[in-house]
C-alpha cells in the first residue's frame, strides 16, 4: 500500500473558485482523451489535474479518473496538513502501468471528489541512465519546476499537491544502481532544498 504525506497550507483564492466549473468542464474533455481500462500511460498520468485544497474542484474529478483507470489496487485515507479542520482525502494506487511509464505504481488523492494530489513510485530498472551527481549539486534554489524536468527529464519518482503558486512538488532522481538518489523539493514551483537520499531500488545490471 503507498502513502503520500500532503502538507500544504490552504489558501483562499476567490478567482479560482469563481472558474471552477469552466476549469472542470475543460479538465474533463481533456481527461477524456485517455485509454479506458488500459495499462496507464506516463501521459494518462499527466492529464490528470491538480486541484488546490482550499478549490479541489478545478482538479480531475474521482470518478473520471476511476473510469479510464479502472479499479485501484489499494485505497486509504490521508490527512491534509497545513489545514485548521485536518481534512481528510482518499488516496488510490494503481499497479498496472505501461512499460514506457517506467515506474511501479501511480497513486492519486482526492479531497472532495477532486484531484489535489498524484504521484509516482520508482521502479527497479536494468539499463538505467544515471545522471551526473554534478548536474545536481549546480542546480540553484529558486530554480522553476520547469527548467529542472527540461534540463533533466521526467524524474524517477514524484509526487505532486496542489497547483501555482499553491502547490509541493518532490522529485526524486536516482544516480547509481545501489538506489543513491537526489530528492528535490519545490514549493510555488521553486526548488527550495536538495538532498542525498537512498531508495530501495537496487538496479540489475
Amino acid at each position: 500500500m503507498c502513502f503520500v504525506s500532503i502538507s500544504l497550507t490552504a489558501c483562499s483564492n476567490n478567482g479560482n473558485q469563481k472558474n471552477s466549473h469552466n476549469a472542470s468542464s475543460k479538465t474533463a474533455q481533456s481527461f477524456a482523451g485517455a485509454s479506458r481500462n488500459k495499462a496507464i500511460s506516463r501521459s494518462d498520468y499527466h492529464h490528470i489535474k491538480l486541484g488546490n485544497i482550499a478549490s479541489p474542484k478545478d482538479g480531475t474529478t474521482q470518478k473520471q479518473v476511476l473510469r479510464v483507470f479502472g479499479k485501484p489496487n489499494s485505497k486509504s485515507r490521508v490527512t491534509v496538513e497545513g489545514t485548521t479542520d485536518k481534512k481528510a482525502a482518499v488516496q488510490y494506487s494503481w499497479t498496472r502501468l505501461s512499460d514506457g511509464f517506467r515506474a511501479a505504481a501511480v497513486t492519486v488523492e482526492f479531497l472532495n471528489n477532486h484531484a489535489i494530489g498524484k504521484g509516482y513510485l520508482q521502479a527497479t530498472r536494468s539499463k538505467r541512465h544515471y545522471p551526473a551527481k554534478s548536474r545536481f549539486q549546480n542546480l540553484n534554489l529558486g530554480t522553476s519546476y520547469q527548467t529542472v524536468i527540461r534540463d533533466l527529464g521526467n524524474p524517477d519518482a514524484e509526487s505532486l499537491t496542489g497547483q501555482g503558486e499553491v502547490s509541493a512538488h518532490n522529485l526524486t532522481y536516482i544516480i547509481s544502481k545501489n538506489g543513491r538518489a537526489y530528492n528535490l523539493l519545490f514549493a510555488g514551483n521553486r526548488l527550495t532544498s536538495k538532498t542525498i537520499i537512498t531508495t530501495k531500488v537496487h538496479d540489475t545490471n
